[in-house]
Protein backbone atom coordinates (compact mmCIF):
# COMPACT_ATOMS: atom_id res chain seq x y z
CA UNK A 1 0.00 0.00 0.00
CA UNK A 2 2.81 2.38 0.86
CA UNK A 3 4.49 1.95 -2.56
CA UNK A 4 1.15 2.59 -4.27
CA UNK A 5 0.81 5.92 -2.44
CA UNK A 6 4.36 6.83 -3.41
CA UNK A 7 3.70 5.88 -7.04
CA UNK A 8 0.50 7.94 -6.99
CA UNK A 9 2.37 10.95 -5.57
CA UNK A 10 5.09 10.75 -8.26
CA UNK A 11 2.47 10.26 -10.98
CA UNK A 12 0.61 13.39 -9.84
CA UNK A 13 3.90 15.28 -9.46
CA UNK A 14 4.98 14.33 -13.01
CA UNK A 15 1.56 15.22 -14.43
CA UNK A 16 1.74 18.66 -12.79
CA UNK A 17 5.31 19.16 -13.95
CA UNK A 18 4.37 18.23 -17.54
CA UNK A 19 1.36 20.53 -17.39
CA UNK A 20 3.57 23.42 -16.22
CA UNK A 21 6.07 22.60 -18.97
CA UNK A 22 3.28 22.57 -21.58
CA UNK A 23 1.97 25.92 -20.32
CA UNK A 24 5.51 27.36 -20.52
CA UNK A 25 5.96 25.95 -24.04
CA UNK A 26 2.63 27.44 -25.10
CA UNK A 27 3.57 30.82 -23.63
CA UNK A 28 6.89 30.63 -25.46
CA UNK A 29 5.14 29.67 -28.71
CA UNK A 30 2.64 32.53 -28.39
CA UNK A 31 5.50 34.93 -27.67
CA UNK A 32 7.47 33.60 -30.67
CA UNK A 33 4.54 34.27 -33.02
CA UNK A 34 5.62 37.93 -32.98
CA UNK A 35 8.76 36.88 -34.87
CA UNK A 36 6.60 36.09 -37.90
CA UNK A 37 6.10 39.84 -38.49
CA UNK A 38 9.35 39.86 -40.45
CA UNK A 39 7.36 38.27 -43.31
CA UNK A 40 5.38 41.48 -43.80
CA UNK A 41 7.68 44.11 -42.29
CA UNK A 42 10.64 43.24 -44.52
CA UNK A 43 9.57 44.53 -47.96
CA UNK A 44 12.06 42.32 -49.84
CA UNK A 45 10.85 39.21 -48.02
CA UNK A 46 7.19 40.14 -48.63
CA UNK A 47 7.86 40.70 -52.35
CA UNK A 48 9.87 37.46 -52.63
CA UNK A 49 7.13 35.49 -50.84
CA UNK A 50 4.51 36.96 -53.17
CA UNK A 51 6.49 36.08 -56.30
CA UNK A 52 7.08 32.50 -55.06
CA UNK A 53 3.35 32.00 -54.41
CA UNK A 54 2.38 33.62 -57.73
CA UNK A 55 4.83 31.39 -59.63
CA UNK A 56 3.21 28.32 -58.05
CA UNK A 57 -0.39 29.43 -58.68
CA UNK A 58 -0.24 31.08 -62.11
CA UNK A 59 -2.71 29.20 -64.33
CA UNK A 60 -3.89 26.99 -61.45
CA UNK A 61 -6.53 29.14 -59.77
CA UNK A 62 -9.45 31.04 -61.29
CA UNK A 63 -8.89 34.11 -59.13
CA UNK A 64 -5.18 34.56 -59.89
CA UNK A 65 -5.34 38.31 -60.65
CA UNK A 66 -7.47 38.96 -57.54
CA UNK A 67 -5.07 36.89 -55.41
CA UNK A 68 -2.07 38.73 -56.85
CA UNK A 69 -3.70 42.12 -56.16
CA UNK A 70 -4.70 41.25 -52.59
CA UNK A 71 -1.67 39.13 -51.63
CA UNK A 72 -0.02 41.74 -49.41
CA UNK A 73 -3.26 42.52 -47.55
CA UNK A 74 -4.03 38.82 -47.02
CA UNK A 75 -0.47 38.13 -45.90
CA UNK A 76 -0.51 41.07 -43.48
CA UNK A 77 -3.82 39.83 -42.09
CA UNK A 78 -2.52 36.31 -41.40
CA UNK A 79 0.75 37.53 -39.88
CA UNK A 80 -0.85 40.30 -37.81
CA UNK A 81 -3.41 37.84 -36.43
CA UNK A 82 -0.50 35.63 -35.35
CA UNK A 83 1.33 38.48 -33.66
CA UNK A 84 -1.81 39.46 -31.72
CA UNK A 85 -2.05 36.01 -30.12
CA UNK A 86 0.48 36.78 -27.39
CA UNK A 87 -1.96 36.03 -24.57
CA UNK A 88 -4.68 33.41 -24.43
CA UNK A 89 -7.29 36.15 -23.91
CA UNK A 90 -6.52 37.34 -27.46
CA UNK A 91 -7.93 34.11 -28.83
CA UNK A 92 -11.50 35.40 -28.50
CA UNK A 93 -10.86 37.77 -31.45
CA UNK A 94 -9.15 35.11 -33.57
CA UNK A 95 -12.21 33.93 -35.48
CA UNK A 96 -13.64 37.43 -35.90
CA UNK A 97 -10.29 38.63 -37.27
CA UNK A 98 -10.00 35.63 -39.61
CA UNK A 99 -13.49 36.25 -41.01
CA UNK A 100 -13.16 40.03 -41.36
CA UNK A 101 -9.58 40.21 -42.62
CA UNK A 102 -9.20 37.00 -44.61
CA UNK A 103 -12.37 35.01 -45.28
CA UNK A 104 -14.59 37.94 -46.31
CA UNK A 105 -12.06 39.51 -48.74
CA UNK A 106 -11.61 36.10 -50.42
CA UNK A 107 -15.34 35.54 -50.51
CA UNK A 108 -15.99 38.96 -52.05
CA UNK A 109 -13.42 38.14 -54.77
CA UNK A 110 -15.33 34.88 -55.45
CA UNK A 111 -12.57 32.44 -54.44
CA UNK A 112 -13.63 28.80 -54.58
CA UNK A 113 -12.71 26.48 -51.73
CA UNK A 114 -10.26 24.84 -54.17
CA UNK A 115 -8.61 28.20 -54.93
CA UNK A 116 -8.35 28.89 -51.21
CA UNK A 117 -6.92 25.46 -50.40
CA UNK A 118 -4.24 25.81 -53.13
CA UNK A 119 -3.39 29.36 -52.07
CA UNK A 120 -2.99 28.38 -48.41
CA UNK A 121 -0.88 25.34 -49.31
CA UNK A 122 1.57 27.37 -51.42
CA UNK A 123 1.44 30.46 -49.19
CA UNK A 124 2.45 28.30 -46.26
CA UNK A 125 5.04 26.07 -47.95
CA UNK A 126 6.81 28.70 -50.08
CA UNK A 127 8.20 30.34 -46.93
CA UNK A 128 10.74 27.48 -46.82
CA UNK A 129 12.39 29.00 -49.90
CA UNK A 130 12.96 32.37 -48.21
CA UNK A 131 16.62 32.18 -47.20
CA UNK A 132 16.40 35.03 -44.70
CA UNK A 133 13.39 33.57 -42.85
CA UNK A 134 14.45 31.87 -39.60
CA UNK A 135 11.14 30.94 -37.96
CA UNK A 136 10.03 27.90 -39.95
CA UNK A 137 8.96 25.71 -37.01
CA UNK A 138 6.74 28.44 -35.53
CA UNK A 139 5.38 29.25 -38.99
CA UNK A 140 4.50 25.63 -39.78
CA UNK A 141 2.76 25.15 -36.44
CA UNK A 142 0.78 28.39 -36.77
CA UNK A 143 -0.19 27.87 -40.41
CA UNK A 144 -1.22 24.26 -39.76
CA UNK A 145 -3.83 25.45 -37.28
CA UNK A 146 -4.86 28.59 -39.21
CA UNK A 147 -5.29 26.71 -42.50
CA UNK A 148 -7.66 24.25 -40.82
CA UNK A 149 -9.65 27.08 -39.25
CA UNK A 150 -9.95 29.06 -42.49
CA UNK A 151 -10.97 26.03 -44.56
CA UNK A 152 -13.64 25.07 -42.01
CA UNK A 153 -14.96 28.64 -41.89
CA UNK A 154 -15.02 29.14 -45.66
CA UNK A 155 -18.08 28.30 -47.71
CA UNK A 156 -18.41 28.67 -51.49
Amino acid sequence: MHSHALFSFFHTFLDNMMEDLNVDLEKEFLHDLKDLKVLVNDKDMLDQHKSLVCAQLRGKIKVFSEMEASFKNLSRALVNIASKLTHTKDFRDLFIDLVEKFVEPCRSDKWTIGDLRLFLKHYSSSVRMLEAFRHQVIWDRYMGVIQSCILKMYHD
